[in-house]
This record gives structure tokens, sequence and C-alpha cells, in this order.
């Protein structure tokens, strides 16, 4: 399966990663819980003759390279939108607090940004440290945290959440500041006392919404990169208050981005919702034969059928997405199947 993602740019940065560290209250790099990062170990090439040099280095050797891991860090976009982004980082000790550094404004991901992506945590901010204990992860920045636009507060809330509850052993965050557990942050006053997936990102009213009696889902749209590149964005609306999840989020994909957005959905609007089940976690999807005229209607878009699984995945929990036509299966490709959440979203390449 064909799908354009963000640039080609490598986020591996060898050894000279930086990591922002310090001591404060939680001591340098500590982490109760491991979370899929083994200590950092070297990789070289050896000469088939094994000769040294006589410093001990083996001639001809590649150069060492700390090995990398897969992680998921949250950028703005051009248009203000907060977009998850895979990244190829050195393998760390901390992985969390390393994610949250890379979201930095002026630290290490500048270099690697493009399309207007920028990073989202003030200038100068520093991760002191970071706890996970019993799902909970605590995280003391320094004062400059603080410092921010009131516009950006609900980004910056919305991208440490999403970021840090990304690994399996998160499930609620805190946020610190010098050591001093924050309620609310200090520009708008958003309550911050325990934060998770729940609260959304990039929230918005749907149609016939009423505030205090609304569901939520998440739809993954698309956003325009360049004329051949798009990017998934994810939109956190709230509907009029439903028990079919599933199904809302299905319909909410299709109806797409309110009027004036700069997002688009590659679901034609004429596609009908026949039918959405979910059993445990596998969540079944019977659509109207117009999902396959992107291709004169033999062929479903890539874009869209990726748009369903993200969509569904992340706002029923379920672990894959089994698509049907008119009740029948795709007829080939990858999506004859269930599918899973894809691992990478959003690549950055080098």
């Amino acid at each position: 399966m064909k799908i354009r993602h963000i640039g080609k740019m490598t986020a591996v940065l060898g050894v000279s990663a930086v990591l922002l560290s310090g001591c404060g209250l939680f001591g340098p790099e500590k982490e109760t819980i491991s979370i899929d990062a083994p200590p950092q170990s070297e990789v070289s090439v050896d000469l088939p003759n094994g000769t040294l040099s006589p410093d001990g280095a083996k001639e001809g050797a590649q150069p060492v390279v700390p090995e990398t891991g897969e992680r998921m860090v949250y950028l703005q976009d051009a248009n203000g939108y907060i977009v998850p982004v895979s990244m190829t980082l050195p393998k760390s000790d901390g992985p969390a607090k390393q994610v949250l550094s890379y979201m930095i404004k002026g630290g290490p991901v500048e270099s690697m940004l493009q399309g207007g992506f920028t990073a989202v945590l003030p200038k100068g901010t520093e991760v002191k440290g970071l706890v996970i204990k019993n799902g909970v992860a605590t995280v003391d920045f320094s004062k400059d945290f603080k410092t921010y636009e009131e516009k950006d507060e609900k980004k910056i809330v919305d991208a440490v959440t999403r970021a840090l509850t990304e690994f399996s052993t998160v499930k609620t965050v805190q946020i610190w500041v010098n050591g001093t557990p924050l309620t609310e942050m200090p520009a708008a006053k958003t309550p911050i006392t325990l934060l998770d997936r729940n609260q959304g990102v990039n929230l918005e009213l749907g149609d016939g919404a009423v505030p205090g009696d609304t569901s939520s889902v998440t739809v993954y749209f698309q956003g325009q990169l360049d004329d051949t590149r798009t990017y998934y964005v994810p939109v956190t609306r709230l509907v009029p208050e439903t028990a079919d999840i599933a199904k809302a989020t299905v319909e909410e994909l299709i109806k797409g981005p309110k009027q004036g957005s700069q997002l688009f959905s590659s679901l034609l609007r004429t596609t009908r919702v026949l039918n959405v089940k979910q059993e445990k976690d596998l969540v079944t999807v019977n659509l109207s034969s117009d999902i396959l005229k992107y291709d004169d209607g033999k062929e479903a878009s890539p874009e869209a059928l990726q748009s369903l699984v993200l969509s569904l995945t992340e706002t029923t929990g379920a672990k894959q997405v089994q698509l049907l036509v008119e009740g029948k299966p795709l007829a080939s490709g990858e999506f004859t199947k269930p599918v899973s959440r894809p691992v990478k979203l959003n690549p950055i390449q080098m």
C-alpha cells in the first residue's frame, strides 16, 4: 500500500543527540518502569582478518553508531494543528524524557523540520526529571515551560499528554515545574491535575452537539505538505451523545473537516455507512461502493483506508479493522484482511 508521508528526512542523529537532563526533585533520567529501551549499545564492523591498530581499534572498522528506536513526538503543523510524527532516535535509557526534549523550540528537532512544522514546547524548557509509576508519568519542567502565549496553552498540554501516553506504561500525566506540581496552566488556567488521552487533541464541536451532552470521537483527516505529499492529523470532535461510538467515528470521518479548515478527507462524502460492528478487539466496517471510486470503481484510496484504521483504533481501542464493501472484503491489497494500526505515522525522513 502506498501512503504519502511527511518528507524525506531520517532523524537518526548518531552520537551527537542532545538529551536534556537535570537533577531536580526526580534525579537525572529516572524512570521507575522500563519502557521499551534497553541500555544503549554500540555496533561496529570487524575486518575479515581482525587486524588491530596500535591503539586497539580495528583498522577499517566502521564508525561506532548507537542503536536507534522509533518514537512518536508531537509537533505543530503550518496550520496550527498538533500532529504525531514518527522519528528514529538514538536509543536511550530515558526514552519518554528524550521524546519531550525533541518537542522543545530551539532543541535538537529544529534542524530536521520542513513544511512549516515546528516544535511546540517553549524555548529554553528543560526536562528536569520524569518518573513513571503505576501508570502515571510525572514530568518536572524548568520555569521556562511557563513562557508561552495563551493561545498555545491547550496545544502544549495536548502535545505533552499525547506524547507520554504513546508509551504503554503511561495512562495519565502530571506536570510539575521546578519541583512544584501544577493544578492549572498559568496563562488560560487550563486544569491539569491528571491528564489522559480522553481530553482529545485539536478539539472541536461537531454539528448539532450541545456542550455537556456529547460523546467524543477522534478522526484522522489529512493535511497537504506539498503537491504530492500528505500527512495525517487527529481531530477530536464532540458529537451528540451516542452509544455507537464506532459508527459515529466513521460518519464524522465521511463528513470531513469543518468548513474553512485546511484539512481534507479522502473518503467521498457520498459514501454510506451500511454497518459498523465491534467484537472485542476487531471493528468491522461495511461501506457502500462509493469508497471504490478512487480508481474507476476498482480501488479504494489507500489514504482513505488508512484514515479509517487510525480513527477507529484510536476512538474504540480496537486492535484491528476489517473493511467490507457492500458486505464483501476487498478483492486485493493489504485491506482484504483485518488490518492493525500502523507502528509509524507521518515518519520524518532525511
